[in-house]
Order: C-alpha cells, then sequence, then structure tokens
C-alpha cells in the first residue's frame, strides 16, 4: 500500500524542496549576514547566537517563498518542467512572495533579524534584490534538476508485468508523474514469464531474472485476467530476491492520489489495508470541528453581516438557502449556505447541475461563490454534527440515488462525514456532471482509505490555495 507520505510529497518533489530551502536560506544568509560576522568589528561572544537568528529569518522567508510557489503549482512536476511556463510562474510567485515579505515586516518588524541589515524595515529593498536573486538561482536550479532526471534516468525501476490497456496505463501514469520518482524499466507478459521459445514451463526465477537484467527493484502486477494465469511461482521468487511485488491498483493510488473505482476488484477494498476508524481520531476530530467552527463563526460574523445586507439588495429572496443533501450513513440533512442563485432556479428545469456562468447565479452570488464565503454558514452544520471541516462533499439526495445506479462504489463515501472542503475539492475541478461525480469519487475514496489528521491539514492547507486563487469555483 502507497503511503500517506508518499502522495503528499512524493520523493522527488521532497528532494526538490529541501534543496529550494538551501539554494534560498544560502542566498538570504550570504547576502545579509556574511560580511558583518566575518568583520573584525564583530564579537566573537556572539557569533553562535547571530548565526542563529539569522538562519531562523532566512528559513523564514525561505518557506514564504515556498509557499507562494506551492500555491503557484511549482512543485506539480508537469507545470515546472515547461520552461517557458516555468519562468512565468516564478515571475507570480516572486511577486506573492515579495508581498506576504513585506506583509510581514510591516505587521511584526521584530521577526526578522539580520546581522547585516540594522533596521528591517528601512532597508527592506535589500530583502527584495536577495528574494529575487534567490528566485533566478531557482530557475537554474530547476532547469538542471529536471535534466538531471530525464537525462540519466534517475529513480526506481519498476518492471510492469503485463502488455494489455491496464498495463500500458500504469505505463503512462509512471511516464507521466514523474516527481514521484519512477521509471519504466520494461513490460514483461505473461506467456514470455511462462514459457520459453519451445513452449515448455520455464524453471522459476525468469521474471526476477528479467528484473535483475533491467535493473528493477520492484513488480507492479497488471494483468487483465487473473485467474488461472497469474504466475504465482514467479512472483514468490521475486519476493524472495528483495524484489518488492505490488498490484496494479497500488501504483496507481501512490501516482494519482486517487482509486481506480472503474476497474477496481472488490476483494482489493476487503482484503486490502487502510479504511480504519480509530474512535480516538474520531473524537479528536470532532473536537476540533466544534472548535475551529465556533471561532471561525465569531471571526466571520462582520463579513456574514455585510454579505446579508448585499444579498437583500441585490435580489428578492431569503438570505440563507437551503438544501436536502445526503450525510453519513445516508442520513438526509439540510445543508445551509448563503443564497447565492434567483429563488425560481429550477422551477422549471428540476434538479441540474450548475454550470460555468450559470445564468441563475445572482451578481452578488458569483461573487460569493467565487471567494467560497457563500459556504461561511455551513459551520453551522459542522456544530451541529451533521457534517466535518474535511470530508467528501455532500450531494443531493436525486443526484445520490443516479450515481449509485452507475456505481455500486459511489455509497462507500457516505461511511463519513461529509465535509466543508475534500480530496476532491482540491485536487478535482467542480463536478458538474456525472462522469465529474465518478471522477470526483476515485479521490473520496482514497481519503476514506487513508483518514488521519495529518491528512486533514493537509487537505486543510491546499484548500486555503483553492480559494486564495478561486479554482473550480462556479
Amino acid at each position: 500500500m502507497p503511503t500517506l507520505r508518499e502522495q503528499i510529497i512524493p520523493r522527488r518533489k521532497l528532494m526538490l524542496i529541501a534543496s529550494e530551502t538551501i539554494i534560498l536560506v544560502a542566498v538570504l544568509f550570504v547576502g545579509t549576514s556574511i560580511p558583518p560576522l566575518t568583520s573584525r568589528d564583530f564579537s566573537p561572544d556572539l557569533f553562535g547566537e547571530e548565526v542563529l537568528r539569522g538562519l531562523l529569518s532566512c528559513l523564514t522567508i525561505a518557506l514564504l517563498c515556498q509557499v507562494s510557489l506551492s500555491y503557484n503549482d511549482l512543485y506539480d512536476w508537469r507545470v515546472s518542467q515547461n520552461r517557458a511556463e516555468l519562468s512565468h510562474r516564478l515571475l507570480h510567485s516572486a511577486g506573492y512572495a515579495l508581498v506576504m515579505i513585506a506583509a510581514v515586516v510591516m505587521l511584526v518588524p521584530s521577526l526578522f533579524y539580520f546581522p547585516g541589515l540594522l533596521d528591517v524595515s528601512a532597508e527592506t529593498w535589500k530583502l527584495i534584490v536577495l528574494v529575487l536573486v534567490g528566485f533566478v538561482a531557482l530557475f537554474g536550479w530547476r532547469a538542471g534538476f529536471h535534466w538531471f532526471f530525464y537525462k540519466w534516468n534517475f529513480g526506481e525501476r519498476v518492471l510492469i508485468l503485463g502488455t494489455g490497456p491496464r498495463a500500458r496505463e500504469i505505463e503512462e501514469l509512471i511516464r507521466t508523474h514523474s516527481m514521484a520518482g519512477f521509471e519504466v524499466a520494461g513490460m514483461a507478459s505473461e506467456s514470455t514469464v511462462r514459457a520459453n521459445e519451445d513452449g515448455d514451463v520455464q524453471k522459476p526465477g525468469a521474471l526476477a531474472e528479467l528484473a535483475a537484467q533491467t535493473g528493477a527493484v520492484r513488480v507492479v502486477v497488471a494483468l487483465e485476467e487473473r485467474r488461472g494465469t497469474l504466475p504465482v511461482t514467479e512472483l514468490l521468487a521475486c519476493r524472495m530476491a528483495g524484489i518488492t511485488v505490488e498490484e496494479t491498483e497500488t501504483m496507481y493510488e501512490r501516482l494519482t492520489g486517487k482509486i481506480a473505482v472503474t476497474s477496481l476488484r472488490p476483494s482489493y477494498l476487503i482484503f486490502g489495508t487502510g479504511f480504519a476508524k480509530h474512535p480516538i481520531a474520531g473524537a479528536i476530530k470532532r473536537v476540533i470541528d466544534i472548535v475551529v467552527a465556533s471561532i471561525g463563526l465569531v471571526l466571520a460574523s462582520p463579513i456574514c453581516l455585510v454579505v446579508a445586507i448585499l444579498i437583500k439588495l441585490d435580489s428578492k429572496g431569503p438570505i440563507l438557502f437551503t438544501q436536502e443533501r445526503v450525510g453519513q450513513d445516508g442520513e438526509i440533512f439540510h445543508v445551509m449556505k448563503f443564497r447565492t442563485m434567483r429563488t425560481d432556479a429550477e422551477r422549471d428545469s428540476g434538479p441540474v447541475w450548475a454550470q460555468q456562468n450559470d445564468a441563475r447565479v445572482t451578481r452578488i452570488g458569483r461573487f460569493l461563490r467565487v471567494t467560497r464565503i457563500d459556504e461561511i454558514p455551513q459551520m453551522l452544520n459542522v456544530l451541529t454534527g451533521h457534517m466535518s471541516f474535511v470530508g467528501p462533499r455532500p450531494e443531493r439526495p436525486y443526484f445520490v440515488a443516479e450515481l449509485e445506479k452507475r456505481n455500486p462504489y459511489y455509497m462507500l463515501r457516505h461511511t463519513v462525514k461529509p465535509g466543508l472542503t475534500g480530496w476532491a475539492q482540491v485536487m478535482h475541478h467542480y463536478g458538474a456532471s456525472y462522469e465529474d461525480a465518478v471522477e470526483k469519487l476515485r479521490y473520496d475514496l482514497y481519503y476514506i482509505k487513508n483518514l488521519s489528521p495529518l491528512f486533514d491539514l493537509n487537505i486543510i492547507m491546499r484548500t486555503g490555495g483553492v480559494v486564495l486563487f478561486g479554482k473550480g469555483a462556479r
């Protein structure tokens, strides 16, 4: 089973983040601290303290820069390997980083200390220059980083057992998800493993020998049909040789962060790991939901007051909008939101998916949807226990009934409480069709399988980027 760490921070992404942290800290530290620390007038007694304070300040700025890089998708391998897109996004990231740094300097000027800057507020321009130099250095490093991995195929080599559509899909996923750190060593058909050129059964070890010849340390079983054809002896020989053997579904999860529901075998869910629900973890999650929802409602109350006035001025109808949704264990509850559509939005059409530039949305409603402010009243649903902060988004009973007919696994998403945000929301665009609903189900099942506070924290942090840039809103 893929670990959650492999999905949140794949090995190459971890290497890239660590190396860029070192580059940014080095540029900032050299520019702000090295000259005064090496001067004759500097007191040796304060050397250790000054170095530590300077390094911590540089690390703080480096982390702010990397938050900006992350929000601009520059830790997405497919985006960052494009030279033209890389320079464009790096420029945007530098701008966002400078704004965040300037805001922190103005709000908490004592947070930063550099031996070479006597007054950080007055000499912020030096930090700006150094940050820009750091981003230029990152551009050069990114180009070398990608060249190194593509040139030398530096990664864990994988041998795919199978040559059918499923095997080709896994091969393509490995090639397109290079940040995960895997390389395709080759593909072996089941017949090649079982028989030699004369058709005689080979001695056990042919697959392990092929893996050794290609340098593969992992075998992914991607056969179309396994009944009576699975080369058990060969796979056992691989395990005894120290080669990792795993199913195609496991590799698919590791690479995509979702479960392949369209080709999923029930035995994989029944006998596989995951889907654990610990009572203590559930209790902690509930306490966090209550505390955060209470604080959130108090802080958002001024915004709610302004929004309520604008909704009344913009169109006729109630301020709040309630609608039936399906919750945990199929329980029906009423979700609360600020009204963003006309009151007669579905009078003639009945239940329909929201579309891009939907004509039913009011003027203020469009702004509320883009900024996700319309979701604030759902904190009341969190307090009542019908929802959690993180979980699959609740769907309407009409659509749930249709989706359960089309996909038998859809009911599994109701084994946990629905959430204000979720893995599907940060990984996939707004669902506006049955096909989108199935795609989001893949992510929801992956979330349910890997439930943990760390995963929730990761989703909440990613949600900040989704809200900040208005991704997926309709």
